[in-house]
């Protein structure tokens, strides 16, 4: 075996798991009851990735105490069972598997708040294949990344020298592996774009999980 990395980390939206229909559903609740009308499902693209104040900013043009009560009014929706609507991508269950048979380490790392990040991955009883599982805080309002790939890395007790990938499918994920020091992938069945990732400077684009495989072991 011609192991590449020591360690994966990898985003959880857009990575892991298609989250586009719990994550939309809860916009379009906030949306219903603030008496904004519903945009198409692909308007709300840009909730993929960065902060939610963020997108109620950007998209509805919310100021920042429109936007934190929306924020407010969607976590009640995710909370009550919307966290749970998203479907695994190809091939992600069987890679975690997979990688975990090789002795790689693998950990979370994402912008969702991690108490709804960690009920998602006991949920779909995934716990135990990650050394660790790492989120934001709930009123987190930077998409930098940044730290939260520190702390990730933190708790898998890795040595100083070890190989790490971030794996995602927005730039913020690359952009903040660029800044940590650590090599990065982008995965095309996300909500990112080849485009997207060649400008942000990903080393490695992966096309499905197989090819993500043979960049993280280098088999």
């Amino acid at each position: 075996m011609n192991k590449k990395y020591d360690a994966v980390l990898f985003d959880f939206d857009g990575t892991v798991a298609d989250t586009g229909p719990g994550i939309f559903n809860g916009i379009y609740h906030v949306l219903d009851f603030m008496g904004i009308e519903r945009p198409e499902p692909e308007e709300l693209r840009f909730f993929i990735g960065p902060p939610l104040q963020d997108g109620f900013k950007t998209v509805f043009g919310l100021d920042d105490a429109q936007s934190s009560a929306a924020v407010a009014k969607y976590r009640e929706h995710y909370a009550a069972g919307g966290m749970f609507e998203l479907t695994f991508y190809d091939g992600m269950e069987e890679l975690f598997h997979k990688l975990k048979e090789q002795h790689i380490k693998m950990g979370i790392c994402s912008a969702k708040p991690e108490i709804f990040l960690k009920k998602i991955v006991e949920h779909f009883e995934l716990s135990d294949l990650f050394d660790a599982v790492v989120g934001n805080e709930p009123n987190y309002t930077s998409s930098d990344k940044s730290t939260l790939i520190n702390r990730t890395i933190e708790l898998t007790n890795l040595p100083k020298d070890a190989r790490v990938l971030m794996v995602g499918d927005r730039h913020f994920d690359i952009n903040a592996a660029k800044k940590v020091g650590i090599d990065s992938a982008g995965v095309l069945f996300g909500y990112g774009s080849r485009e997207e990732f060649v400008e942000a400077g990903a080393d490695y684009i992966a096309a499905d999980a197989n090819e993500l495989f043979g960049i993280i072991t280098g088999e």
